[in-house]
């Protein structure tokens, strides 16, 4: 048996899309990204563009995060809501807002604390998000 051939990739796609947007509009400056880049100490210079870069790589993980997420629900036999639910906030909280938070300790960040907590909620709500979305799909 292999993992990957019983995955259903559109529902990959979909929530990696999901996921994605979900997180690109949570950053964005409407919403927590004044206080996101204050936290960071970054200054957005006049006419500043965001290059390709800032789209393709949390692209990439987002997909890499939905994947796992799949397989996760695949190997448990998550067979309700509450299943997904429970298997979401554990790798939200147990290993995404984890790790940001350890990441956002390092000597330049500004305010660690507010970093964390603004990028660890969004990947903690959008892999629970994405969790839900893939179990749905495979029900």
């Amino acid at each position: 048996m292999n993992i990957f051939t019983e995955i259903n990739w559109l529902a990959v796609v979909i929530g990696t899309v999901v996921y994605c947007a979900f997180c690109g509009i949570w950053h964005r400056q409407f919403a927590f990204g004044k206080k996101w880049e204050e936290a960071m100490g970054f200054k957005r210079p006049e006419n500043w563009k965001e290059t390709d870069i800032y789209y393709l790589v949390p692209l990439i993980s987002c997909f890499v995060t939905t994947l796992a997420i799949s397989i996760l629900l695949k190997l448990t036999n998550a067979n309700s809501y509450t299943d997904a639910l429970t298997i979401g906030l554990i790798a939200g909280i147990g290993f995404a807002m984890a790790i940001v938070f350890t990441t956002a300790v390092i000597p330049t960040m500004k305010k660690p604390l507010t970093f964390g907590a603004i990028t660890g909620t969004a990947q903690t709500l959008g892999i629970t998000l994405v969790t839900i979305i893939i179990y749905a799909i495979l029900k």
